[in-house]
């Protein structure tokens, strides 16, 4: 797990995060639902995914961060069981502001369209199943895409909003419903996945899995991350910078901008141990692999937050 802290002065914990100014349209989320079986169970009112038909089991998400035009481009690969004896002939995913160009089924050109937006739930991308699939079956999306100006999710960062200036940063923030900005999903708590992230940048990049090393070079190398344990999509987290490590902990370790490594070390080595261990104490073993932090630059607009392999924070 990454955690996220911004940096005042030394690297110091903040509690809790939240977006707000997230509002709900009773009436077209009433439109929207109407629109839909009567069998579906109104549980989240901010997805317009088809969850109850479709659950998604895991997603790998292929993308190269382009700093100078300040989006996220290539793929993602969502894999869902059907939850329906061939009763559902189309898959709906969440969406909001995303640039999308090609969508297969089980690596097949499908029929799609993305439909009207529908205040701050976005815009529902409707992908056609012609003959459904049998109840448990697997299926296979891959969607082209790239992430627009009106992302709600990044944040872009100029080398001179750095402390030392040497580069741009990027930063995700994917509560409460945003990760949809990001990619076509069932973007509602109600959905855990596993994930895989394949991430190019000219920047170190670290993200809400387990590292599995990089390949190629420069502007081309790729960062490699696991997510074992499934999770909910507003987890879903990159960044990328000039970003240094040091080793905290038997599992741990902290991640920051060269000039805050050596503060940062300093005020988290000596207690990330006793953490897990009284967490350990009063749940379970810690079940993720790693339990790292990342000290964001103060430009960070959230006291702190929470993810697997991940906890980011100012």
């Amino acid at each position: 797990m990454w955690g996220v802290l911004r940096l005042v002065g030394r690297a110091t914990f903040a509690r809790g995060s939240a977006n707000s100014g997230i509002q709900k349209s009773t009436l077209s989320r009433r439109r929207w639902f109407g629109l839909r079986t009567a069998a579906m169970a109104v549980r989240d009112p901010n997805t317009l995914s088809n969850y109850d038909a479709w659950r998604t089991r895991h997603t790998t998400a292929n993308l190269k961060i382009e700093f100078e035009d300040k989006r996220l481009r290539g793929s993602v690969v969502l894999e869902l069981e059907s939850q329906t004896d061939k009763g559902s002939k189309e898959i709906i995913l969440d969406s909001s502001y995303l640039a999308v160009s090609s969508i297969k089924l089980n690596s097949v050109p499908s029929a799609w369209e993305i439909r009207d937006r529908i205040g701050a739930n976005g815009s529902p991308v409707h992908v056609v199943v012609p003959e459904g699939v049998a109840r448990g079956d697997v299926v296979k999306l891959e969607i082209e895409l790239a992430t627009t100006d009106k992302c709600t999710a990044l944040q872009w960062l100029t080398p001179e909003q750095t402390s030392n200036k040497e580069a741009p940063f990027m930063f995700s923030q994917c509560q409460a419903i945003h990760a949809r900005s990001l990619f076509p999903c069932q973007d509602t708590p109600d959905i855990k996945s596993t994930y895989d992230f394949n991430i190019t940048s000219p920047h170190v990049v670290v993200a809400s899995g387990v590292s599995a090393g990089t390949e190629g070079s420069g502007s081309e190398t790729l960062y490699k991350f696991e997510q074992k344990v499934p999770i909910p999509s507003y987890l879903f987290a990159l960044a990328s910078g000039d970003i240094a490590t040091a080793k905290i902990g038997r599992c741990s370790a902290v991640a920051t901008g060269p000039n805050e490594l050596a503060a940062s070390k300093w005020e988290l080595e000596d207690d990330m141990d006793k953490f897990l261990d009284a967490a350990e104490k009063l749940v379970f073993p810690y079940r993720w692999g790693e339990y790292n932090v990342l000290v964001l630059p103060p430009s960070f607009p959230y006291g702190g937050s929470c993810h697997p392999n991940q906890f980011p924070g100012p």
